[in-house]
């Protein structure tokens, strides 16, 4: 039987409605940790980092993996450290949208978002924890459709948006440039201001080792083979966007169970990109 496109719009509200639901049920379940829950490991790590990077503390003085560990650069921390100010939960709470906002620009609606909440898990999971996977996922669906100028900032969420690089230049050269630009010259003054935090986050990248375990999914794939294949796919994405996500999600340092809802960015509706009219040349 043919559904019409009003049987299939109220079909998609309520599996979009459906998935809200569900994610609320989750999140208001696992509540969050420190404040009588579980959730909000992630986002918490980025409170705690940002109230170190407020008050001028080592960022890495908590072991790598541990709860509450930082592992990012120094910008990102210091970038959040006025959101320090708030309660921790308040944080947690605030990050989740953002990570909700990042899945909506990735599925290029809240309808489409709901959907892929109650269908795919690792965006539950994602959201639960708060981290930055949701947000990258946005990014790239920026990418893929022509806007560059995040993709050099987002690598100091996960350094990983590099196999965006190829893509990115070929649709929006100008963005990707001005966006190393100032990636750039906040690194720099960052470095300036904060040398002895980068110095730390250096001795703590070259002493960590990777986590083992089932949520680390690819844990059996060497890095090096992991970070070939990434490139690849980023060269390859050139022609076929689609593959973008795909390489990213492989770059990512680690890729946690949760990290696969990057993925969502696999379906973000792009805009078919025409080529330049031509027009025949008109007589003298």
């Amino acid at each position: 039987m043919r559904v019409s496109d009003r049987g299939r719009r109220i079909l998609s509200i309520g599996f979009g409605v459906t998935g809200y639901v569900l994610l609320a049920r989750v999140l208001l379940v696992e509540g969050i940790q420190g404040a009588g829950g579980l959730g909000g490991i992630d986002a918490i790590a980025y409170w705690t980092a940002a109230g170190h990077a407020l008050r001028g503390e080592p960022l890495y003085a908590i072991a790598s993996f541990q709860f509450a560990a930082y592992q990012y650069p120094p910008l990102f921390a210091q970038t959040l450290a006025p959101l320090s100010l708030l309660p921790m939960p308040v944080f947690v709470w605030l990050w989740r949208g953002v990570e909700l906002a990042g899945l909506r620009l990735a599925t290029g609606g809240w309808v489409r978002a709901g959907i892929a909440i109650l269908a795919f898990p690792p965006v539950i999971a994602e959201v639960d924890a708060g981290n930055v996977h949701l947000v990258m996922a946005g990014i790239i669906a920026l990418a893929m459709r022509g806007v560059a100028m995040p993709v050099a900032p987002a690598l100091l969420l996960k350094v990983a948006t590099w196999p965006l690089a190829p893509a990115a230049w070929v649709r929006d050269r100008r963005g990707l440039i001005v966006g190393v630009a100032g990636a750039a010259i906040a690194v720099i003054l960052s470095v300036i201001l904060t040398h002895q935090a980068w110095v730390d986050y250096l001795a703590f990248v070259a002493s960590g080792s990777l986590p083992t375990g089932w949520y680390n999914v690819l844990v059996g794939v060497p890095v090096p083979l992991r970070l070939g294949v990434a490139a690849i796919l980023g060269v390859a994405a050139v022609r076929w966007i689609r593959l973008a996500p795909i390489a990213v999600t492989l770059a990512y340092p680690v890729v946690w169970f949760h990290g696969l809802s990057t993925l969502t960015a696999v379906f973000a509706p792009i805009a078919r990109r025409h080529p330049p009219a031509t027009h025949p040349p008109t007589a003298p």
